[in-house]
């Protein structure tokens, strides 16, 4: 059944089991699935002021995700929950969608709990008709036309002896690693000013100085977290990021798949949204001399 949510949507999904695990509750609800997708997608909840609404979400704080990530075990839809999947599918196939978002999601459950929708009209939220808000999977949202910003980053390093070779959050096995204030991580350090420059918030520079001590030696998934945050509280969403390390040796291919899953970790993202490639510079310059190593990358966020 899920193949046909998209990634969005199943994280909204696996999101709401976190919710229903964090209140230690039996069932998955609607409640958890709108927990859920407030956590994935908060530009559908543009508006609403939660701390005068009467409908109570669950946090989903990091310390409580990393507590109920750790649960194992299945928990069961309940009944409302199950009629949401089914519908929401039905209402993608309906507006000739391919996939299931979080809108047609959000759509399905406001239109089945009368409720919870004048609830959340109240607290400010703008809705629209269940079917038009199934066009959300052609560029619209429940609040109305998407908005899609991308960025550049860029990032060099030299490598030097007796320091560890990070990239992309992970240890690569090599002789030399990469000088720098922090870990040196050129690829998640170029991600975090593509992230910031499509939302023009300045650069990594700016939020995490060389000159500030509390930064040395800190983990470059650190400050894409952090910079996560930043997007979040500005309901940007992060889509996409496309990126090339530059270097001469050691090859990286075989450690794509575990750099990609540290870096969705920390951005909260499908490891599918995250494309990497490596190139050398054909012996030419620091980086073809081994000196060196750099990386560029185009993130795509909206909101």
């Amino acid at each position: 059944m899920f193949e046909r949510f998209n990634a969005e949507a199943q994280r909204c999904i696996f999101m709401a089991r976190l919710a229903a695990l964090t209140e230690k509750s039996k069932n998955i609800t609607t409640l958890h699935f709108l927990s859920g997708i407030r956590k994935e997608s908060p530009a559908l909840f543009r508006g609403v002021n939660w701390a005068k609404s009467p409908v109570k979400l669950t946090y989903l704080s990091p310390d409580n995700l990393r507590k109920a990530s750790q649960v194992t075990g299945d928990l069961l839809l309940d009944a409302k929950a199950k009629r949401t999947l089914v519908s929401a599918a039905e209402i993608a196939k309906k507006a000739g969608s391919g996939h299931v978002t979080p809108v047609h999601l959000l759509a399905c459950i406001l239109a089945t709990d009368a409720k919870l929708r004048k609830a959340l009209t109240k607290a400010g939220l703008e809705i629209e008709a269940p079917g038009k808000s199934a066009r959300g999977s052609r560029g619209e949202s429940a609040a109305g036309k998407s908005e899609f910003s991308s960025g550049i980053g860029y990032d060099l390093h030299r490598l030097v002896e007796k320091r560890k070779l990070m990239i992309g959050g992970i240890e690569i096995p090599f002789e030399k690693g990469t000088l720098g204030h922090s870990d040196g991580d050129v690829l998640a350090h170029a991600i975090c000013d593509a992230l910031l420059g499509a939302a023009s918030m300045g650069d990594i520079g700016t939020h995490f100085p060389d000159s500030d001590p509390k930064w040395r030696g800190v983990s470059g998934l650190v400050f894409l977290r952090q910079v996560r945050q930043y997007l979040e509280r500005k309901n940007w969403k992060i889509h996409h990021i496309d990126a090339v390390v530059i270097l001469e040796r050691p090859k990286l291919g075989p450690h794509f798949p575990e750099m990609r899953e540290a870096l969705a970790k920390a951005l909260g993202m499908a490891p599918e949204q995250i494309n990497l490639k490596a190139k050398t510079n054909e012996g030419l310059g620091e980086i073809g001399r081994g000196e060196a190593i750099a990386a560029h990358t185009i993130a795509t966020i909206g909101r």
